[in-house]
């Protein structure tokens, strides 16, 4: 049981907006440690993954234009909190031996070095280039790895400056929307960097917020089972993962937000093709929305055969529908909650989630992004399509009722944990449920799939290097 052991963790948890119970909520969650999803199979095409035919990607760019038409407010949101320092790990000595000899060949060529930089390197021998260019890109003061990832050039452009992917991600969107918002969540210490660089877009929409210190949390000491300490004796707080942003997601003024994340961008001369096929999803996510409008509007209103539409409707959405949607009031349970359609690519090896049917306490079987980390062991490696965080969100209740409280839609019990190493100790920390896993587990979500090349992620330095990221 935790109980206030030093002076400092009071003002600490009142400063979070925390109880004693918060933390003892958290404690217990450390010493269990994360527990599997309860994933009952893969989806797979045709059967929780959509492959639209091209009369359903015409539908779904009139329902679109036509939400447009009718002032629906869109907005881009992206979570840019994360640090580039993972992004360089393999830069680090000792490297793999591929690594050495690709920077030995290319290294001049990543798009974020000076006119002076790269002719020095272009002018060492081969030799010499991965430890030089690894100084300049680790260097703790001035070195590439010390930002957060959105502040990386990862394109040149043909005037031969370079572009980072805040300005990728506001450069695309204007393109598909014209001035429609953007948000960014960034980290506290660059929000003023960040902000003037965005402000240089003449993007008339950009908003920036930062994880707010509610959503922190505490850590485990693996030696001593009991919560870690600093050595001043206060608790130790760490940030509590993307999961957290869904305090910030939850503050977006729209009707429809796309959530896409930092370092998925491409070069100007890709945009296009992407945006068509966002703009599949956006209205592919237009018309899922009013058509669960219709049905609840057809259960408040009493038409007949009300109930079983609406059951028919939820079946994409829960194996089990018919077991708990059995009248009006159930069926309206079950479609009143935010909605969103989650683009599925097809799994080339990329570590990260995927799509599963996924069992929840409450007796639902539903369609859930499920992290590898999260997966019981016989689920391990089954699976045909893969995440790439490209998500369209309705979030607005009908008839003009306002925007849902996405945290009554969480699953708080599917949150994270993980070891780690801090101050020598063996530690173990924890996220709060996933931003697009936990975070939106009690949504109406549908897959649906999309082509690999929508897919443009940069998780090395090495990926700045890829011909498609070259003008």
């Amino acid at each position: 049981m935790y109980r206030d052991k030093h002076a400092a963790d009071s003002g600490a948890l009142t400063s979070r907006g925390w109880t004693s119970e918060s933390v003892e909520i958290q404690r217990e969650q450390l010493a269990l440690g994360c527990q599997p999803a309860a994933a009952v199979s893969a989806c797979e095409l045709g059967h929780g993954i959509d492959a639209l035919d091209p009369e359903e990607r015409i539908t779904a760019r009139r329902a679109l234009t036509r939400s447009m038409e009718n002032g629906a407010k869109w907005v881009r949101f992206v979570p840019a909190s994360g640090a580039a320092s993972r992004m360089f790990a393999g830069i680090r000595e000792p490297r793999e031996a591929a690594i050495e000899a690709q920077l030995q060949s290319e290294a001049p060529r990543f798009p974020f070095w000076s006119v002076d930089q790269k002719q020095q390197l272009t002018d060492l021998p081969a030799s010499e280039r991965p430890a030089q260019a690894a100084v300049w890109m680790l260097h703790e003061e001035r070195g590439w790895a010390r930002l957060p990832k959105g502040l990386i050039p990862f394109h040149q452009t043909e005037e031969g400056g370079a572009r980072n992917s805040f300005q990728e991600h506001v450069s695309e969107w204007r393109q598909l929307m014209g001035n429609a918002a953007l948000h960014f969540t960034v980290p506290g210490p660059f929000q003023e960097e960040i902000q003037s660089i965005l402000d240089a877009t003449n993007h008339r929409s950009i908003t920036t917020s930062v994880q707010h210190p509610s959503t922190d949390t505490v850590a485990w000491d693996l030696a001593k089972q009991e919560l870690v300490r600093q050595p001043h004796g206060g608790l130790l707080f760490r940030p509590g993962g993307h999961g957290a942003l869904l305090q910030n997601l939850n503050r977006v003024d729209g009707d429809f937000i796309c959530v896409r994340n930092i370092d998925n961008v491409v070069p100007a001369s890709r945009m296009a093709a992407r945006n068509e096929e966002q703009a599949i999803l956006m209205g592919e996510c237009a018309r899922l929305t009013d058509e669960r409008n219709a049905q609840m509007e057809a259960l408040k209103s009493g038409q007949s055969n009300a109930v079983q539409n609406a059951i028919d409707w939820l079946t994409a959405f829960d194996k089990n529908v018919h077991e708990h949607a059995t009248d009006v009031a159930s069926c309206l349970q079950a479609l009143d909650r935010p909605l969103r359609v989650a683009g599925m690519v097809r799994n080339t090896g990329e570590p990260g989630g995927g799509p599963f049917w996924v069992k929840q306490a409450n007796g639902r079987i539903s369609p859930g992004i499920v992290e590898s980390a999260e997966l019981p062991d016989q689920m391990k490696g089954k699976g045909s399509h893969f995440n790439p965080v490209d998500l369209i969100c309705s979030v607005q209740k009908p008839n003009g009722e306002g925007a849902y409280d996405l945290s009554d839609f969480a699953d708080q019990n599917m949150f994270f944990t993980a070891k780690k190493t801090w101050n020598g100790k063996s530690i173990r920390i924890l996220e709060r449920p996933g931003l697009w896993n936990g975070g939106m587990a009690h949504w109406l979500t549908r897959f649906v799939e999309m082509p690999n090349t929508t897919f443009a992620p940069v998780k090395t330095v090495l990926d700045l290097l890829k011909p498609e990221r070259q003008i």
